[in-house]
């Protein structure tokens, strides 16, 4: 493959050298699409799941941030209902009891963890989830519930939690009597309380119950509890409330102390029958009322069924029997006894319990979400049908190797390190089978292959720590400089901090050296065997963000919340020595010297105070270069913020125009600096001028969040993390090197990739509609040409030829103006070659030969542009070039007499039968055919000579 080595570092050279004369804008595109790879054998974090009652076919999953997906089979599969709204953070869904037809939705995920999206109100749909009508409270940002009046769909209640890192007056129980044209807000507390709960009496629809949480997230701390949370009830429909906690009521109910997240609800089979799950300081997990909220009894005080307030206390009761009843929590207990006792694990599901559903017309069908995805029971709980054909998965950051086809290796949250592939040579792609687990437990983070070694795969998790494994043995070996795993407590306690999402570098220079960021930069130059740290404390070491991250009433120390520590690392391709690191406190530090003297660069650098340093790029153009993301939503700003700094940091320029949403990465392009892409919260962006203005680039997907972004070195393939739907791939994006430099007025043919001659496989039969199967890309060499607006020189064509410059293959080219994507299977086409063939019918079913091909495109005969196409032979195998040379010419031969028979006999005599079987059998070899299918070939190119001979005699000269 030493070829392609030479060509990429060629078209490398010419780029960088490559002026830049205009700013580009982003042209509509054909043909040229993001594939989704999944995985989807593993989801993400469900948020809310809800069914038609009755009907086991059609039922809702809401996700964190992958959107809502509808199924109308049982789960068979599923549609995307909801990409073309604003937010793919689904929060709450209700379907009217009146009218399944009618369906609201809240975005913004209502568990305020540490990487939760956000929302941008309410929609409702009139067509069972067709089509969706935004219908205001956009500034709510997340809900926990809806509840819509049993008899009128118009009459609907939300209950929103509102920001989650910053306080908010637009917090608590809103109402609409006119289906969501207009909306009051019927319960505020203050502007750190919002709606957790709410549920509304079955009968007499005047009784509302409704739970306010009291709680502020902060990057550093997370306050679940507060005097504002309680549990209330409205027996006017909302006009007025009693704050049932209130301990002067002396009812029962814990009041006395802190209250934190609350739920409540209301038995349809006995509406005298209501359950509330209290977060409290006091002792009690579970309380119960037996005679319509009157008084209320503590019935289980086993924190298990709530083990993590903030991020579960959610309860169900089923629909025939008041004392059955669900809690989800890390995991799903079930009771019989009025929850006064609950076993533990129903049935095999995944942890972390968010999301649950019960047909209230047979109990027995339950659905159930969590940090897994979904699945669906049919025997309450006792067995499990897990949903896994739903690309769901939240990935924080992508790599890949250089295998061929090459792999991507990505970590999950709540799923550890898994290894796939980004394509298969072979009839179908990708399923949850090709994917290959490589991390016991963790959120899996950073994964790539080392570039020396590509069986060698480094990866961290949320602990801080680094795994090596090499695949040719499986066995993970943990190398981490700090080898204490997290004590519990706070940051303080700790020698080292590490951030949830620590940060490793490989040294562009040195693919031994590897950096990893904690509070202190370290460096390893063996692989992460032995450490040593080039630096002091990076960050601010301030120790107010170093306290314990939970309370008051719960502790939730998980490292979610450890702050002052480095968030990113790049050392500059072009000096060596010269390491820039970011914080999540705002530092920006810099040396010159590989640790030696650090230079902290943080009162040159605008934008928000203590800002988190999301990423850092030393670029290739300039040691000078330096290029900083601010991502500050973590103190509720939700800004835009990348600065571009031309003299080392001394002074900065802010390059944001036409982003939207705050920003979790940048990637400058390896071969052409000036073409930059950038992960926001609100999809992928890219720009051709270094960042002066930016152009969305999700293009049909929805949008999503870009945590990480990859182009791999060979292939030119843009490889997103998001964490929402898994892995996507833009298939060769070399074409956008180009466009910032073409005139207009006429087309350009842009670029092209070079292909391999493989044969795809068939290796799976029928698997039925349940299987995700992530598409390949289509097969065969790209070409990529642009039509502009004003196209003053007609319309061209592209043609294929050989290095004899005979040709083998023609386009008509598609006229309308924008960037269009042509696929060369490597077939060939016999009729433009040979004027005896009027029609080619077997054309583009053999392949041509490894080699070099050109692609021109024309206009009236008239050369505009040319390149080159290399068409190299399958890497995995050994086959001598001159075999399947030899293989092609005597295909070709057998291919030129079936086509000329057919134009003399089209009634197919049995020679032609003949000889189009033995064409099936051999036009796919890479090696030459065996010696009874050589002897056949030329024994039939013989009787087919023949025949055509005398069919030209008598024909007067044929």
């Amino acid at each position: 493959m030493h070829a392609i080595l030479f060509k990429r570092i060629r078209e490398l050279v010419l780029l960088i050298l490559m002026p830049v004369t205009g700013v580009c804008q982003l042209p509509d595109m054909y043909n040229i699409n993001w594939r989704c790879v999944g995985p989807a054998h593993f989801g993400g974090r469900v948020t809310c799941v809800t069914g038609a009652p009755g009907n086991y076919k059609t039922y809702f999953i809401g996700t964190a941030a992958g959107g809502l997906f509808r199924t109308s089979n049982g789960g068979t599969t599923f549609s995307l209902v909801f990409d073309d709204t604003n937010s793919p953070s689904i929060g709450a869904i209700a379907i009217a009891p009146s009218d399944n037809n009618i369906i609201y939705v809240g975005t913004g995920e209502g568990d305020p963890r540490n990487d939760i999206s956000y929302g941008d109100g309410i929609y409702r749909s009139d067509d069972g989830g067709e089509a969706w009508l935004h219908i205001g409270l956009e500034n709510t940002e997340r809900f926990s519930s809806i509840v819509i009046h049993p008899d009128d769909p118009d009459i609907v209640y939300a209950a929103a939690m509102g920001k989650a890192w910053s306080e908010s007056s637009d917090r608590g129980i809103y109402k609409s009597i006119d289906g969501g044209k207009s909306w009051a807000r019927i319960l505020y507390v203050n502007n750190t309380t919002g709606a957790s709960a709410l549920s509304i009496h079955p009968e007499n629809t005047e009784i509302i119950y409704a739970g306010m949480y009291d709680y502020l997230r902060k990057p550093w701390h997370f306050r679940s509890g507060g005097s504002g949370s309680g549990l209330y009830r409205s027996e006017d429909a909302g006009k007025t409330w009693t704050l049932l906690t209130d301990p002067s009521l002396n009812n029962g109910l814990p009041g006395e102390k802190l209250l934190g997240r609350i739920d409540v609800d209301i038995s349809s089979a006995n509406p005298d029958v209501i359950y509330s799950m209290i977060e409290s300081q006091e002792d009690g997990e579970l309380w119960r009322s037996d005679n319509a909220g009157k008084t209320w009894a503590m019935v289980n005080d086993d924190h298990r069924i709530n083990n993590r307030p903030f991020y579960y206390t959610t309860l169900f009761i089923s629909p025939e029997d008041p004392y059955k009843v669900w809690a989800l929590a890390g995991s799903l207990y079930y009771s019989e006894d009025g929850g006064e006792n609950f076993s533990r694990n129903r049935g095999t599901t995944f942890g972390d319990h968010h999301a649950f559903w019960i047909d209230p017309e047979d109990p027995d069908h339950v659905l159930n979400g969590c940090d897994g995805g979904a699945s669906v029971s049919f025997d309450r709980g006792t067995s499990w049908t897990y949903l896994n054909n739903i690309p769901m998965a939240q990935a924080y950051h992508v790599g890949f190797d250089m295998q061929y086809p090459y792999n991507i290796y990505s970590g999950f949250q709540d799923h550890e390190i898994w290894k796939g592939p980004s394509q298969r040579w072979a009839q179908t792609g990708s399923t949850g089978k090709d994917w290959t687990r490589l991390r016991d437990m963790a959120d899996g983070m950073n994964a790539f292959a080392h570039p020396s070694d590509n069986n060698i795969i480094i990866y961290n998790g949320h602990f801080g720590d680094i795994t090596k494994t090499d695949l040719r043995t499986g066995e993970e070996r943990f190398i981490q400089p700090y080898p204490i795993g997290p004590s519990g407590t706070s940051a303080a306690d700790e020698k080292y901090r590490f951030n949830w999402d620590s940060p490793i570098a490989l040294s562009p220079h040195n693919p031994e050296i590897l950096y990893y960021g904690g509070n202190v930069l370290f460096r390893s130059d063996d692989r992460g065997e032995t450490w040593k740290i080039i630096s002091p404390d990076l960050t601010t070491n301030d120790p107010d963000k170093m306290k314990l991250s939970g309370g008051p009433i719960s502790p939730d120390n998980t490292r979610a919340e450890y702050h002052c520590t480095i968030v990113s690392i790049a050392e500059s391709p072009v000096k060596q020595g010269l390491i820039i690191v970011g914080t999540d406190d705002g530092n920006l530090q810099l040396t010159e010297d590989n640790g030696k003297t650090w230079k902290n660069l943080s009162d040159h650098l605008p934008g928000p105070v203590s800002g988190w340093i999301s990423e850092v790029i030393a670029s290739r153009i300039s040691e000078n270069r330096i290029y900083v993301s601010i991502d500050q939503h973590r103190l509720g700003d939700f800004g835009s913020y990348i600065f571009r700094s031309d003299n080392m940091g001394l002074s900065w320029e802010k390059i944001t125009e036409g982003m939207k949403s705050y920003v979790h990465c940048v990637k400058e392009d390896p071969m052409y600096p000036d073409l930059l892409f950038a992960g926001t919260e609100r999809g992928i962006f890219v720009s051709f001028n270094s960042g002066d203005i930016w152009h969305s680039l999700n293009m049909g997907i929805p949008e999503l969040p870009v945590y990480d972004i990859q182009i791999h070195p060979r292939e030119n393939d843009l490889i997103i993390a998001t964490h929402g739907r898994g892995i996507y791939i833009l298939d060769d994006i070399s074409w956008m090197r180009k466009i910032a430099d073409m005139e207009n007025g006429r087309p350009y043919l842009l670029s092209t990739r070079d292909a391999f001659r493989y044969i795809p496989v068939s290796d799976r039969s029928r698997q039925g509609d349940d299987i995700y199967i992530a598409p390949n890309p289509q097969y065969g060499a790209f070409i990529n040409y642009f039509i502009p607006d004003s196209n003053t020189v007609g319309n061209p064509d592209i043609f294929i030829s050989g290095g004899d410059n005979n040709l083998i293959w023609q386009f008509s080219t598609d006229t309308l103006p924008g960037m269009h994507r042509l696929v060369w299977n490597l077939g060939e086409d016999l009729s433009l070659s040979n004027e005896d063939i009027i029609t080619d019918r077997y054309a583009g079913r053999h392949k041509m030969p490894p080699g070099t091909y050109f692609v021109t495109l024309s206009v009236d005969s008239r050369e505009l542009d040319r390149k080159t196409i290399e068409v190299f032979p399958d890497p995995r195998n050994d086959i001598p070039a001159g075999n399947t040379k030899e293989c092609y010419l005597l295909v070709h031969e057998l291919a030129l007499r079936m086509n000329m028979l057919l134009n003399i006999s089209p009634d197919d005599p049995v020679i032609l039968s003949r000889m189009n079987w033995l064409y099936n059998q051999v036009r796919k070899n890479s090696d030459k055919p065996t010696p009874a299918q050589e002897y056949w070939i030329r024994m039939l190119i013989k009787q087919a000579d023949d025949m055509l001979k005398n069919w030209g005699e008598t024909h007067n000269g044929f």
